[in-house]
C-alpha cells in the first residue's frame, strides 16, 4: 500500500498509537519512509516477483506441476500479473 503522509502527522499517530495499543504500534514503527512512487512501485514489484519464485519452489517441491492457476490461489496475485513475470521466474527456477 502506499500513502502520502507529512512526517509531522506520522509522528503524532505514533505517539497516540503507542498510547493505546503496543502490539500495533511495533508494528508500525518500521514503516519506512521511500523518496519517490518510481522507487515504491520497484519495491512492491519485487515483492510479488519474490513471492511467486518461493510458490513456485514450493510446487516444484511437492512434485506438483507448477501452473499460473496454481501460483494465483496460493497468492491471490492477478492473473494479468502473474503474466507478466511467471514464465521468466519459472524459467530461471528449472535451470
Amino acid at each position: 500500500m502506499i500513502i502520502e503522509i507529512e512526517e509531522n502527522d506520522f509522528s503524532q499517530m505514533l505517539k497516540i498509537v503507542k498510547l493505546r495499543n503496543t502490539t500495533l504500534y511495533n508494528q508500525i514503527k518500521n514503516i519506512k519512509v521511500v523518496d519517490t512512487l518510481t522507487t515504491a512501485r520497484t519495491i512492491k514489484t519485487e515483492r510479488i516477483k519474490e513471492s511467486i519464485k518461493s510458490t513456485l519452489r514450493e510446487l516444484i517441491q511437492s512434485n506438483i506441476k507448477p501452473t499460473k492457476y496454481k501460483v494465483h490461489k496460493s497468492t491471490n496475485i492477478a492473473y494479468t500479473t502473474l503474466a507478466k513475470y511467471y514464465d521468466d521466474i519459472l524459467d530461471e527456477l528449472n535451470r
